[in-house]
């Protein structure tokens, strides 16, 4: 029994950590591609309406995670 809590733990450690690895890497490649007309979101869209929220923070996501995987 404790050995799925800590594995549950680990896991949603990994997720946490690939997911904001992801995000920033996203935001800085939104950057370049836009030549600084789009100011990378430190904050994670935290001010904006939760269906902005959603939807910008997985583009990122999804930009940085086809990224990363090409740099390994």
């Amino acid at each position: 029994m404790l050995s799925d809590v800590v594995e549950g733990i680990l896991e949603f450690i990994f997720h946490l950590f690939i997911e904001v690895v992801c995000f920033y890497t996203g935001e800085i490649i939104l950057s370049l591609l836009k030549i600084g007309k789009k100011k990378p979101r430190w904050d994670y869209y935290v001010e904006a309406s939760p269906t902005k929220f959603v939807i910008m923070t997985e583009i990122s996501v999804w930009i940085g995670m086809p990224f990363g995987l090409l740099v390994e």
